[in-house]
């Protein structure tokens, strides 16, 4: 893609703002912008090549008993670590019914430099489990991936089990616990169970059709109708609601989005997408206290939900407080500093602390991110 350049001062900097947020709006409900998959349901197909360009399929690979999915990429030093104890557990278990696969995330368009990244942390590692390229990005969009490493085990019948958005110590421990139970077939400590709800498939091929509505403007406007037969087929089920909350957030429809997650919070207090998003609702109202309570609780959630960063860098931002700001930010790169949207949010932080030269540098790297490869 042509790579665009930017005076400052010019009439293309001033421009960079609204050109990102066109883009951002245009993308707030894709699967990306959102954990799309929850315990219980099936975790989708997909076909890519692996180190040696042969295509490989999850049916193909899939273990008897477990497969882990471990999204990585080599910018990750968390991504190291989960390669490594991943690598571990395929030492010990690929003969008795476990899989590994890893998927590298590095950049949507996978040049010979890339690769070659690719093989050489798989050498410096001794990684021996099957590691496929997702070029396009279009398995980490499917699968909503937000944070790098994400890891998720799922079962012979691709029901997912088990997931671990970054890399946390803790986690990584429930992790190994969770598959040498599982494998070995002993019994389930209490804290290691995975949640046993499984939401009404029905209400997931309802909601699957909202999702997929939202990718063509020509049939966008039924996506509400899909998400609304999705939560009447199975109200437990939690996706539809924030999808419709996104949805009506999109729309500038504040009251309904609130209310979306607000029943989502109902079901379930520690959801971090529901906290999140009322975080930035009740920032866009200017209830800051509430906003900072809203996305803290987030982060203790899920601390590697990244929009919850950046929101609380704009709260900062709003606030006059530059340091936090900056701090928050990032957090928030440390996680994932292929994510355009953070750019965004820091630039508008940085309009608010009366800095326009940051603030265009924050817009230009959005940009860069959007109209160039990851």
């Amino acid at each position: 893609m042509k790579r665009f350049t930017f005076n400052t001062g010019s009439l293309a900097v001033r421009l960079m703002p609204l050109l990102v947020l066109i883009i951002l709006l245009n993308t707030t409900i894709s699967s990306s912008a959102m954990r799309s998959l929850e315990l219980g349901m099936e975790a989708p197909d997909f076909s890519l090549t692996d180190l040696n360009g042969q295509t490989q399929s999850i049916t193909a690979l899939k273990g008897d008993k477990l497969t882990i999915v471990l999204f990585w990429a080599t910018w990750s030093e968390n991504s190291k670590k989960a390669l490594k104890q991943l690598q571990g557990l395929h030492q010990k278990y690929k003969d008795i019914g476990l899989s590994v696969i890893g998927i590298n995330v590095d950049k949507q368009e996978v040049t010979e430099e890339t690769l070659g990244k690719i093989k050489g942390s798989a050498t410096s590692l001794n990684i021996t489990f099957p590691l496929l390229v997702d070029r396009g990005l279009t398995t980490f969009n499917s699968y909503g991936i937000i944070a790098v490493p994400s890891t998720l085990i799922i079962d012979n019948n691709r029901v997912i089990k088990y997931e671990l958005s970054g890399f946390p110590l803790m986690g990584a421990d429930s992790l190994n616990d969770f598959v040498e139970v599982v494998i070995e077939n002993k019994k389930m400590p209490t804290e290691t169970v995975a949640a046993g709800y499984q939401p009404d498939k029905k209400a997931v091929r309802l909601w699957n059709m909202g999702m997929s509505s939202l990718k063509s403007d020509r049939t966008a406007a039924k996506a509400k109708g899909w998400f609304e037969k999705a939560i009447a087929a199975d109200p437990a089920f939690t996706l539809p609601y924030i999808s419709l909350g996104t949805l009506y957030y999109k729309q500038h429809d504040l009251v309904e989005a609130k209310k979306q997650f607000e029943l989502v919070l109902q079901k379930k207090p520690d959801n971090a997408i529901a906290l999140s998003s009322m975080g930035q609702i009740l920032l866009d109202e200017g209830n800051f206290a509430d906003a900072e309570i809203a996305l803290n609780k987030a982060i203790k959630a899920d601390e590697a939900y990244l929009p919850s960063y950046y929101f609380l860098g704009l709260l900062k931002g709003k606030k006059g407080d530059s340091a936090q700001a900056l701090l928050w930010f990032n957090k928030a790169e440390e996680h994932n500093p292929k994510d355009y949207k953070l750019f965004f949010y820091k630039g508008m932080a940085y309009e608010e602390l009366k800095d326009p030269a940051t603030a265009a540098a924050c817009y230009k790297k959005a940009l860069g991110l959007i109209v160039e490869p990851l």
